[in-house]
């Protein structure tokens, strides 16, 4: 019985070591092509080709998905949220998939995603997007985050929506109307004003509201 498990381990040492060198030493597994999907234009697939730099020849065991990666990131390419990079052992391609930022909003001539982050588009967005001005990282990310939260109704009114700190929030509408909505808390309440004071009759020429105070509401 011992005997036998000295030879099943024997065998399964020198499976696992000839498995080594045929992946890592010799030129069975070899890179014989590369692929990029998730690229908006053949431009981007060869700037990411470049940067990726994963020669035809080279050992597939040694393409470093980490490396590619952080190659990526460190060249500056902003709108890439994700990269996944896959070998094929088959057919010897290697494929780098690229998956991008989606802009929930902007920046002057920058895009915001859903977490907030400020990234170059490599297309054009043609879609209307609410402005976001914010003072700082932490600022625009609270400003996402409540405009995120709020009913479609309203968030699709909104054209630019200000944050001068991270919980002090200023919308201006489409229909000219400027909203001081003061921090992000008691935002479903100060929604159910909003709706409130604007189906007023009396309130149809304002152009002003300030529910930062939901206690105390003003229109002019």
């Amino acid at each position: 019985m011992r005997h036998k498990r000295e030879v099943f381990l024997g065998s399964s040492i020198l499976i696992i070591a000839t498995l080594a060198f045929l992946f890592g030493w010799t030129n069975l597994f070899t890179v014989k092509s590369v692929s990029v999907s998730g690229s908006p234009n053949t431009q981007i697939t060869k700037q990411v080709l470049l940067i990726a730099d994963i020669k035809k020849g080279e050992k597939l065991a040694r393409v470093e998905p980490r490396s590619i990666s952080s190659k990526l990131a460190l060249a500056g390419i902003d709108w890439i949220e994700n990269v996944k990079i896959s070998r094929n052992w088959i057919n010897r391609n290697v494929n780098i998939d690229l998956s991008a930022r989606v802009a929930i909003a902007k920046a002057g001539e920058r895009y915001i995603d859903q977490g907030g982050v400020l990234f170059t588009s490599p297309v054009q967005v043609n879609e209307a997007l609410v402005e976001i001005e914010a003072k700082d990282d932490a600022a625009r990310a609270a400003a996402v985050e409540l405009f995120l939260a709020l009913p479609s109704e309203l968030r699709n009114k909104i054209v630019t929506l200000s944050a001068s700190t991270s919980n002090n929030f200023q919308f201006a509408l489409n229909d000219d109307l400027k909203i001081n909505w003061g921090s992000n808390s008691n935002t479903e309440v100060k929604v159910k004003i909003y709706k409130a004071l604007i189906d007023l009759p009396e309130n149809k020429k304002i152009n002003q509201m300030d529910v930062s105070d939901p206690t105390k509401p003003t229109v002019k």
